[in-house]
This record gives structure tokens, sequence and C-alpha cells, in this order.
């Protein structure tokens, strides 16, 4: 775990715990178990909430259609002045599509900007920043758990003026995030229609993870503070993780206790996509989930690793022991 000291911050500040990484690495776990703690307010992965929840009307965390939330109802008449059915969607996800893909992460960490591409990311700053207050203000929290992974989002969100972001960069096991992409899952947040959770090939899974995990670094640089977090340190002590991340700025105290049971209690929340897990309640044991090792295809391994080699390494993985 690696970890860069914080900014002071001014008093009036939304602050957003963003989980960033590659997909398919736990962050909805992690998401999950931080925003089980009094004063944390999950959201699911934030970045994708103009496609999925205000256009397709997914399902919301707490069971209901995006739409029929009355959270997010109340978050859209504070952050927009308008109901989510009036909200013009068809803008956001233009101007999202326009500054906020993993290509633009250059343009981002650039501060001299082409003048066509400086004007959207400002208009859709603003849209951020407005949905990010709201939250705060609907939920009460003191801070907002943000799932998103992607890097370009969170060099958007660092840059706002009244956002303070502190990323946690989870990384889990290449191969075992190929393994994740290669198993058939229903799609719960599809209510309308029976649908699976897309899959994929082990090498495309592979340059996916490379393409995520590498720019998220530079993260580091323009967050309040940067977390490198391992999934599988997470899980053999969940408490000593949380403590690195909450504690330096004591959001939490006393509360980190029901962490080191492995096991937490899920209570609804209002997260807009992410793993099917975000779906559930009640006690959860926390366990780590290793069946790549013995149920992925030797090929398959031995292809991920070779793909993904030089950040195994920096990122304390063995290239062939164990494997």
């Amino acid at each position: 775990m690696n970890t860069i000291a914080s900014r002071s911050s001014p008093a009036a500040v939304t602050r957003v715990l963003l989980i960033a990484g590659a997909q398919r690495s736990g962050s909805t776990l992690l998401d999950r178990v931080i925003g089980s703690h009094e004063g944390f307010c999950s959201v699911g992965e934030a970045h994708v909430i103009w496609e999925g929840s205000f256009e397709q009307n997914h399902l919301c965390g707490c069971g209901v259609p995006f739409r029929e939330c009355v959270f997010w109802g109340e978050v859209s008449r504070r952050a927009f002045g308008v109901d989510i059915d009036q909200f013009d969607r068809a803008t956001a996800i233009r101007l999202k599509n326009t500054v906020s893909r993993i290509r633009y992460v250059p343009l981002l960490a650039l501060s001299r900007r082409p003048r066509r591409y400086q004007s959207a990311l400002l208009a859709y700053s603003e849209l951020i920043e407005r949905l990010y207050t709201a939250i705060q203000e609907v939920s009460g929290a003191r801070v907002i758990v943000d799932s998103s992974k992607s890097p370009a989002h969170g060099l958007i969100l660092s840059r706002l003026p009244n956002i303070e972001v502190h990323v946690v960069h989870l990384v889990r096991d290449p191969r075992a995030v190929a393994f994740s992409w290669q198993r058939q899952r229903r799609n719960p947040e599809i209510h309308w229609k029976a649908e699976d959770m897309p899959i994929d090939r082990a090498w495309r899974s592979a340059a996916r993870w490379l393409v995520q995990n590498a720019p998220t670094e530079l993260l580091s640089t323009s967050a309040a503070s940067y977390v490198r977090l391992r999934y599988e340190d997470f899980l053999a002590d969940p408490n000593a993780a949380l403590s690195k991340i909450l504690s330096p700025y004591d959001w939490v105290g006393d509360t980190l206790e029901n962490s080191s049971k492995m096991e937490v209690d899920l209570q609804p929340t209002h997260t807009v996509s992410g793993n099917p897990m975000r779906f559930k309640q009640g006690q959860l044991k926390l366990k780590l989930d290793d069946e790549w090792r013995g149920a992925m295809p030797p090929r398959d391994r031995r292809l991920v690793t070779a793909a993904t080699w030089p950040l195994l390494l920096r990122y304390g993985y063995p290239l062939w022991s164990g494997i």
C-alpha cells in the first residue's frame, strides 16, 4: 500500500472517496464495506449515471428503477432544478463522451487544452459538481463513495474547486480479473428483460487491465490523497486496509471495529451501477475469491502474465510462482 500525504482543504467542500482502477477488481465490495460506516454514502459507479440511470432507467441499489427512486429524484431537483424525467440526459451523455473517455486522459493531464475540448470540459464539470453537491446535501454524508474506477472521471473530479477527491487505487491480480470476465452472470440492473453481464477473452481483459491501471497513477499528483491498495490485501485484513484509507482524515473512529470480524452488515444503498452484489443486504462474510487459481486454463494464465508482467511486478504480484 502506497500513500501520498493529503492536502489541507477548505471547510465548505464536497468530499469524494473515489475507488479507481480496472473493472472486475472488487470495487463494488470495497464501496459497500466503506459505505456501511456512518457518514459515508455509496453511489456506485457514478460516472455512468447519465446513460445507465437517467437514460436507461437501471435499477437503483435500493431495488427500484432509478426514475422512481425518491433519493435520486431529490438529487435531480436540487442539482438541476428538474425532475429526473425532465433532465436533459442527451446533452449530459454527449458532453461526457466528448471529454471523459480513457483516450482523453492525456488531454486532461495537460494544463492547456484545445479550445473546443476545454469548452465542453467546463460544461461537463459544472454538471458533475452540481451532481455531487446535491448528493452530499440530500444524503447528509460527510464523504461520498464513488466506485467509478475511470481515471478520466477521476482527473475531472480532482480539478473541481469545490470537490475534494481522495483516491483509492484498487488493484487486483490481472489473472483473477481475466477469469472474472469469463464468468456468465445475470445482470439484475436490467430489470425489464433477462440479460447477462458482458464476458470477454483473456487477452482483451489483460489489455483493459493495463490501460485502466497505468493512467490511474496520474491521480496521485492531482487528488487530495492517493492510496494504492491490493484487493487481496484488503480481504486478508480489512480493518488494517480501512484504517490506512480512512483514519488519517478522522472520518471514522471506532466504527472500523465491525470490519475486524471479517464480516459486514450491508444496508440498502442508492448505488447506480456496479457488480450485482450491490443489491445484497444483510451480513456478508469477507473472503478472497481465488477460484481462478484452480479453474483458469493454464494457457490463459500464461497469456495474461506475459501481457501484464511490468505492472504485476510493480504491484507486488508473483509472475509464475503459485499460479
